[in-house]
């Protein structure tokens, strides 16, 4: 019979979880520890038969007034497709929770179709007010080598080749001096979109985690020494995912981003990484919307819009529903809060 249990083994974790078909990278062990040094406790969970894991979640805890708590599994969780697991794995996690002063447990998977949602609602789970990461993604195929060029817009392949022929130079790092120069960009990008960032610190801290995982990598565009654009790359099983980006606004007609995406592309390839995933993207991206800018040029990748079906409130005590509510306070009405 199938039991719950905490994971203490970061590579028997990564493992699995990064293998799974609903695998993400907000359930990595990484992100855990991210999040351990920012407000919040971690802890990973895996629900055994016979031995082996065969479902999975990582869930963060913070405090609320009272001595209750919070959870939050990001992107869990992880159950590799196999539905059947779930009702079975959310008892047991919930008597946990609850045994340990839990209200809700929040859930947004990578899931898309309607059984999976079925799943969540017979299991109790509700739609909650506010999403807390974005809801839709686009991802591009890469496999294939060469193939995945070709696959690309006609417009995007043209502009990795102006960038090439302009002399632009890509290169990826783990230092920190690059993660350095990479907040400069952010911090320049973000004043003028009129977006939030975290602290240099965090962005120091998630490389440092994820360098030990060799999951991560700066890339930074420069012409001439001149540095034009930066991203920061995450590898996790299967995946290439683009975390985040910062641009100059001066010589923007130059268009650094699509080599450099382009390189970060290839060396995932190297990796054995075979999908792109650019991360978020407007649920239905409008002109003059919020976010269309980069929705289109996430677009010229001629990767899939992929919806995910939101974010869902688990009750892990029934009588707490006006914590349940004030726990709705810790999500920004449509901005993520904890990329």
């Amino acid at each position: 019979m199938p039991e719950l249990t905490t994971c203490e083994d970061a590579s028997a974790w990564d493992a699995f979880v990064s293998r799974a078909r609903d695998a993400s990278l907000l359930q990595a062990w990484a992100w855990g520890s991210l999040k351990s040094r920012y407000g919040w406790q971690s802890r990973r969970y895996f629900w055994l038969d016979a031995g082996q894991p065969i479902a999975a979640a990582a869930v963060l805890r913070r405090r609320l007034p009272g001595g209750l708590y919070l959870d939050y599994a990001p992107r869990g969780p992880i159950l590799g497709g196999h539905l059947e697991y779930w009702p079975g794995f959310w008892r047991a996690l919930r008597e946990r929770l609850a045994a340990e002063g839990g209200t809700v447990l929040k859930v947004d998977p990578e899931w898309t179709s309607d059984a999976q949602r079925a799943a969540l609602t017979a299991s109790g789970a509700r739609p909650s007010r506010h999403p807390i990461q974005h809801q839709a993604t686009v991802v591009v195929d890469i496999s294939g080598g060469d193939a995945a060029l070709m696959r690309l817009k006609e417009s995007t392949r043209r502009n990795i080749r102006s960038g090439e022929r302009q002399g632009i130079t890509v290169e990826a790092s783990e230092a920190s001096a690059a993660m350095d120069s990479f907040y400069d960009l952010l911090r320049e990008t973000a004043a003028r979109e009129q977006f939030t960032i975290r602290s240099r610190a965090y962005y120091q801290d998630l490389l440092a985690l994820f360098r030990e995982r060799g999951q991560v990598g700066v890339y930074l565009a420069r012409l001439q020494d001149r540095l034009l654009a930066g991203a920061v790359m995450l590898f996790f099983g299967s995946k290439l995912i683009y975390l985040y980006g910062g641009t100059r606004s001066d010589l923007k007609d130059v268009k650094p981003g699509y080599l450099l995406h382009w390189r970060a592309i290839e060396d995932a390839q190297r990796r054995g990484c075979t999908s792109y995933d650019m991360w978020g993207v407007p649920l239905d991206p409008q002109p003059g919307q919020r976010g269309y800018g980069y929705y289109v040029f996430k677009s010229r990748f001629n990767g899939r819009l992929i919806r995910f079906i939101g974010l869902y409130d688990l009750p892990v005590n029934r009588a707490a529903t006006l914590t349940i509510r004030l726990a709705e306070r810790f999500a920004r009405a449509g901005q993520p809060e904890f990329v």
